[in-house]
């Protein structure tokens, strides 16, 4: 069970680097490449979560099957709308 596991994130790993071409790099540059990845990948989610919460929401509510959309409306109605007021 561990071994197909293993086998299966490996096999993910080695496509991962031929995709992305660094498997012909040195491993400190494929580390140094790696960590840039994830950072970009770790601020992206971070920075989406903090600025924008409702849409985020709603992305990661719309791929949970758990959850409906009639859910999210009934939680913020009037989220999408501009209140303008004329002064």
């Amino acid at each position: 069970m561990i071994r197909r596991i293993w086998k299966s994130i490996s096999s993910v790993y080695l496509l991962y680097e031929l995709n992305t071409c660094i498997y012909m790099l040195d491993p400190w540059e494929k580390r140094f490449v790696n960590a840039f990845i994830f950072a970009i990948l770790g601020l992206l989610i971070f920075s989406s979560y903090t600025f924008l919460p409702d849409y985020t929401r709603r992305l990661v509510y719309a791929f949970l099957p758990a959850h409906s959309m009639s859910e999210l409306d009934r939680d913020n109605p009037r989220s999408m709308e501009f209140n303008i007021r004329a002064t």
